[in-house]
């Protein structure tokens, strides 16, 4: 449903029934007189039921009016009711349940249209008392509202301030957005600084109003007064200003909306004026943005109402193409606003818009090349964030210079080509001096070709993105044709590595376009468990982007990081090593600003996570993948919402790590939820998060529903991946431990055989994953008559872990836990013994994912203990390991282990006692 805005001042819709009141034009909702506070979905299925007052509207009705052409979870519409309901508060009543249908509103309705007039409602006059102040008083009408709605107002001792009024529910609903915002700049932004925010509200009375410290004048206002005596660096200084102050509103999630030159306040301190912001009215935040990640209180407006915003408010001229075109509000909306203001500075015309052929009244290549790029029609041109923006105009004498030098030095190389051809017809004793003249040239020429590489960087990415198109769709994605690929049945990651050989001969004269192509191939092989490929691809990009002179550039560090995730995530021997030189030698390359260059940091931060998950602090992973998260979700122009899922993902499964199965669960189930719409439901990433589920529930010890979870996804990841991709083998590991934790350990012994196999056909002996399989297993067999076959294979684990990572390495620690167990399963408790010493029970447990697994150690040394007679010792470590794995949710068969050990204690205690009575 729509609501004219034209005809919003002059008419609305009224609907009444019972003690309810819903004001249609306006979104207020009463009831029985109070203004209730509710979100949109509701009030949506609140209006669809109004509307047909009497009838059952059905459910598929419902989600097609709330949540038109998109597909969502079949709780979405009972979560929304339950919403509505309570809102509704004692009223509830009148939504009534159809079972089997839908839902109707119950009672009589009544509709009523309240005509409006376009007289103001309040009026305000000089002089007068500001309502619900006892101070203020009027002092003069700015108009920067576009209903005339801002007042400059002051106390008798001169204090002044400036108050903002809402006149119609719309307003006020605006105004509640922005004392909503502005608490979240004033607590997160160093109290704001560089805008202009809320200093006192009044939301209860009528009128209702926001007060604002009075600092400065409007750009608009004072530019006319000063704009002419002020030199053009000034004028760029104002935008550079601008654009900080939007960096950091946007760096906690926050958008403005609505800039233009009279949303820009002026303070002149001495001679230097400084440019502030004002008026978050048509603010928006940005999805996970300060309120949800920083735990603000105190905001009465509903989350999605923030999120969204308003309709666009400001001026058409300000708005950004996409905008006006319908669009959502963005970072690079924003940054297009402050592009425009760049641009009318600079020619000096505060209403001068981009019409065609503007670049002719900017003289300055450099500065034009800026305005272009910021206010570029298509948002994908435009700088990346205000920060980058801000660094160009801050950086612009620096790159006229460079400029000059690239012109100066093109113009030497042709000087020196026009030498050369005068020398060839000269006299020799000429040839000389023109030898020397070219000597003293060479240096400049070089440089030349440097500079020209970094000025035509734009038309390069350009003439890359299609160099690689091409690439994909010839050579890569061609080769699905028979007659082309030569083999009916080639897999797309056939066809990959058949394509490969065709980037060294197509671009052996274009080596950043080869950069790009090898580092996504890298990532496809990561993305198939190919780390062979991966890692090969990897090492060709590099040489590739040193080859073209960019071996430092962003996108080099981006790869190279994405080489240490890569590195880490294959848990191989020696991999954790070379991802934290890697992760180190490109942390010397950033800027030391940590503001500074965003993108890289979420790969920073993401490689980091990864290797201390694979190897390292599992606390410092969690810190490191949370704020890759919480940094991609504020640039979503360079983050699609699925990269951002995929970041969040590791976040929650860092959770899993920790054992926090019900954390990790809440985290995955949204994630899920996402993910299946963007991609479909046999999608590699959505059946990640199911796999990741089914392990949320094995932590939980829900052993019943992690079987049930694991099941269903692992045939989809066999189809889909193969049967030895590294999820696959995953799923395997999980569900076989749901199964030995059940006390299925014919299951669990299968599982278990499946994953060894895998993993030793695809990484060898010496992987992680192959001696953790390998571990699991024996640990299943030793719990069966399969005895002798269980020591061997734990025997076989524990050898090629102690080789592989050392005695001290918990997985090596973990696997000795496996072969004493084994040995105390076979009698040898006197072997057993010497496995058990010194085990970091800690460490081994963070790398379990069990915060209690060093209960299994002091159950065997308990066992060991009783063997040997020591009663006294066997009890101290039933004491330890009892609490944990007496519980009913406890390992089936380390539950019978205690029970056994201690109905031994009990009964040679109760033996004593008998000698003593």
């Amino acid at each position: 449903m729509t609501t004219q805005s034209g005809s919003y001042l002059r008419s609305r819709l009224v609907w009444s029934i019972s003690g309810i009141e819903l004001d249609e034009a306006s979104w207020r909702l009463r009831v029985h007189g109070q203004n209730v506070d509710i979100e949109r979905k509701p009030m949506e299925l609140l209006l669809a039921l109004l509307h047909r007052a009497g009838e059952v509207v059905t459910k598929e009705e419902l989600l097609e009016t709330a949540w038109p052409n998109v597909t969502v979870v079949a709780s979405s519409l009972p979560t929304a009711m339950t919403k509505l309901r309570r809102a509704l508060g004692t009223e509830a009543g009148i939504v009534e349940t159809v079972p089997g249908l839908g839902y109707r509103i119950a009672g009589d309705v009544a509709l009523s249209r309240i005509e409006l007039d376009d007289r103001p409602r309040f009026a305000f006059a000089v002089g007068n008392v500001v309502p619900d102040t006892r101070e203020w008083r009027f002092a003069r009408n700015l108009a920067r509202g576009d209903i005339d709605d801002v007042w400059l107002a002051q106390t008798s001792d001169g204090e002044k301030r400036v108050f903002k009024f809402a006149k119609t529910p719309g307003r006020l609903r605006q105004l509640k957005r922005e004392a909503a915002v502005g608490k979240i700049l004033g607590q997160l932004h160093n109290q704001g600084q560089g805008l202009v925010l809320p200093i006192d509200q009044q939301f209860e009375g009528n009128p209702a109003w926001l007060a604002f410290p009075a600092e400065g004048i409007d750009l608009e206002n004072w530019f006319v007064r000063h704009g002419a005596e002020l030199e053009l660096s000034d004028r760029i200084s104002l935008v550079a200003q601008a654009a900080r102050a939007l960096e950091a509103a946007h760096a906690i999630g926050v958008l403005h909306g609505d800039l233009k030159p009279s949303n820009l306040t002026i303070e002149t301190n001495g001679n230097t004026p400084h440019v502030r912001i004002i008026d978050f009215g048509s603010s928006a935040l940005l999805e996970h943005s300060g309120v949800l990640l920083h735990g603000i209180t105190g905001i009465t407006l509903p989350e999605r109402d923030l999120i969204e915003g308003s309709s666009p408010a400001g001026s058409a001229l300000y708005l950004a193409p996409e905008v006006i075109g319908g669009g959502t509000s963005s970072v690079r909306s924003d940054i297009y606003s402050l592009g425009l203001i760049l641009f009318q500075l600079t020619v000096g015309d505060l209403h001068s818009p981009l019409a065609p052929g503007w670049g002719e009244l900017v003289a300055d290549d450099v500065l034009r090349a800026d305005i272009a790029k910021a206010a570029a029609l298509d948002p994908g041109e435009r700088f990346g964030s205000a920060a980058e923006f801000a660094d160009h105009l801050e950086r612009i004498e620096e790159r006229r210079a460079d400029a000059a030098k690239e012109r100066a030095a093109a113009e030497a190389e042709v000087e020196l080509h026009r030498a050369a051809e005068l020398a060839k017809a000269r006299r020799p004793w000429v040839v000389a001096a023109v030898i020397v003249l070219v000597v003293g040239s060479i240096a400049v020429a070089l440089t030349a070709r440097q500079a020209i590489t970094e000025r035509d960087e734009a038309r390069r990415q350009t003439a890359i993105a299609k160099s690689i198109n091409t690439f994909l769709a010839e050579d890569l994605l061609g080769r699905g044709d028979p007659s082309k690929s030569g083999e009916a049945s080639e897999t797309l990651i056939d066809a990959t590595r058949a394509a490969e050989p065709e980037i060294a001969r197509r671009f052996r004269n274009a080596p950043l376009v080869a950069a790009h192509l090898y580092a996504t191939l890298a990532r496809v092989y990561a993305q198939q468990s190919d780390w062979k490929g991966a890692r090969d691809a990897f090492g060709k990009a590099d040489r590739a982007y040193r080859q073209g002179h960019a071996g430092t550039s962003k996108d080099a560090v981006i790869a190279k990081l994405q080489e240490a995730q890569t590195e880490a995530l294959s848990a191989e021997k020696g991999s954790i090593g070379r991802a934290r030189a890697i992760i180190a030698e490109q942390e010397k390359l950033l800027p030391t600003d940590p503001h500074r260059d965003p993108e890289t940091r979420v790969w920073l931060a993401s490689a980091i996570g990864m290797t201390e998950l694979a190897g390292g602090d599992i606390h410092v992973a969690l810190e490191q993948f949370g704020k890759a998260a919480n940094l991609a979700d504020i640039l979503p122009e360079v983050f699609d919402q699925r990269t951002r899922n995929n970041f969040h993902q590791r976040y929650a499964f860092t959770f899993i790590r920790l054992g926090e199965g019900k954390r990790a669960e809440q985290a995955i189930h949204p994630l899920l939820a996402s993910q299946t719409r963007l991609l479909g439901p046999a999608n590699p990433d959505v059946l990640l998060l199911r796999m990741n589920l089914g392990q949320a529930y094995l932590f939980q010890k829900r052993y019943a529903d992690a079987i049930k979870e694991l099941s269903a996804v692992l045939p989809l990841m066999q189809k889909q991946l193969g049967p030895d991709h590294r999820l696959v083998q995953q799923t395997l590991a999980a569900r076989q431990e749901a199964y030995g934790s059940m006390g299925d350990y014919v299951d669990a012994i299968g599982d278990g055989r499946a994953l060894y196999a895998s993993a030793l056909r695809q990484q060898g002996m010496a992987a992680f994953r192959t001696i953790a399989g390998l571990s699991d297993l024996a640990t299943s067999e030793c719990r069966t008559t399969q005895l002798s076959q269980g020591l061997a294979d734990a025997l076989k684990a524990y050898r090629a872990s102690l080789q592989t990572y050392g005695k001290a390495a918990p997985l090596t620690q973990g696997v000795a836990l496996a072969v004493a167990q084994c040995l105390i399963a076979t009698g040898r408790y006197d072997s057993a013994l010497p496995y058990l010493i010194d085990i970091d029970t800690k460490a081994v447990g963070e790398l379990a994912s069990d915060p209690q697994w060093g209960a299994n150690v002091e159950l065997a040394l308990g066992q060991i203990a009783a063997h040997e007679g020591n009663w006294i010792q066997a009890s101290e470590h039933l004491r330890s390991a009892g609490p944990a794995l007496s519980k009913p949710d406890a390992d089936i068969f380390q539950r019978r282990a205690v029970a056994q050990l201690k109905s031994q204690v009990e009964r040679k205690n109760l033996g004593e006692r008998s000698k003593v009575l």
